[in-house]
């Protein structure tokens, strides 16, 4: 009897166990923003705290189960905490996103709840931002849906998304489905996307298509990105945005080229955007900026000239951890 203990015990002891982990990432960012055409005060000093907080568990068969939540707190969050419907700034602290639920193996990943979205996931499509904040005229034009970092809108209490991505060498290909309210109770449409990108040699090229975005019924937005690595130090790309939706008012094709250089600590951005969307003051917008490595962390400063004329800058500091 003693014997078919100790050999069950050494059993229990030496059997494969899966493997837990929780972790912490994020980034912490701040500045000094300018706005020429502000309302009240052209300058603001601006700041952001975002921790991901996540849990996985591997299986003995090579999957791995996990979930992330993000905490968040920027200087001009805003709360309802008392749910009378407004906001305020009173007792305004970091929030909490919905969570997010995954399952990952043999180059498949599978995302449940505050998922993130294709169209939103595809590479090279923010690949032009430049300073602290990682901000351009050049970015996605219109709306959709991506991972929600705040709480989800009156609109979205039961909101589910659904992602599925498959990887494999420099090939990634990317579905996902987001319906706005499980309930029915809202009549937002279900927004569906489809994404891939491939990275090879020197070059990378990437597609993305979203249809109903943002739960917009007949909105549609589609997007085409390539990049060539000149040298180690040097790159340049191109982007190409197409926002369609029934109010032609904005309806939107963005054009933006961008290119960065690099030498020793120092690495210069800049990109110029063209947008016909009717109603801009002007159809082109420009940027520039630069950083410099810290070791650790950056120090950047960016300024740009908006569709509408006005003057944006920058000058703050960023570190990821």
């Amino acid at each position: 009897m003693k014997r078919m203990l100790l050999a069950t015990t050494v059993l229990a002891l030496t059997a494969p166990m899966a493997v837990a982990e929780i972790s912490f990432s994020g980034y912490g960012r701040f500045g000094l923003n300018y706005n020429s055409d502000a309302v009240f005060n052209e300058s603001q000093i601006d700041m952001r705290m975002r921790i991901n907080i996540d849990g996985s568990v591997e299986t003995d068969s090579g999957i791995t189960f996990g979930g992330r939540i993000r905490l968040q707190y920027d200087e001009n969050t805003v709360s309802d905490n008392d749910s009378d419907g407004l906001v305020s700034n009173d007792r305004a602290g970091a929030q909490l996103s919905p969570a997010m639920l995954y399952a990952t193996g043999f180059g498949v990943r599978v995302e449940v709840g505050n998922a993130n979205t294709a169209y939103d996931s595809v590479a090279l499509m923010y690949n032009s931002e430049i300073g602290y904040l990682d901000r351009g005229f050049g970015d996605p034009n219109g709306n959709y849906f991506s991972f929600n970092s705040t709480p989800y809108g009156s609109e979205e209490i039961n909101r589910m998304g659904l992602f599925v991505s498959y990887s494999a060498g420099g090939f990634n290909g990317r579905i996902s489905l987001v319906d706005p309210d499980q309930t029915g109770a809202v009549i937002d449409e279900e927004e569906l996307s489809l994404s891939v990108d491939y990275a090879f040699g020197q070059a990378t090229v990437a597609a993305a298509y979203v249809d109903n975005a943002a739960g917009v019924e007949n909105a549609q937005a589609l997007f085409l990105g390539a990049e060539y690595a000149i040298s180690d130090a040097a790159n340049i790309g191109l982007l190409y945005f197409d926002y369609d939706e029934d109010l032609d008012a904005n309806d939107s094709v963005r054009v933006t080229l961008y290119g960065n250089y690099t030498m020793d600590a120092i690495t210069f951005k800049g990109y110029v955007a063209t947008d016909d969307q009717d109603g801009l003051a002007n159809d082109t917008a420009y940027g520039l900026g630069v950083d410099y490595d810290l070791g650790g962390a950056r120090l950047s400063g960016d300024i740009h000239r908006s569709y509408a004329e006005e003057t944006i800058a920058g000058l703050g500091v960023r570190f990821d951890f």
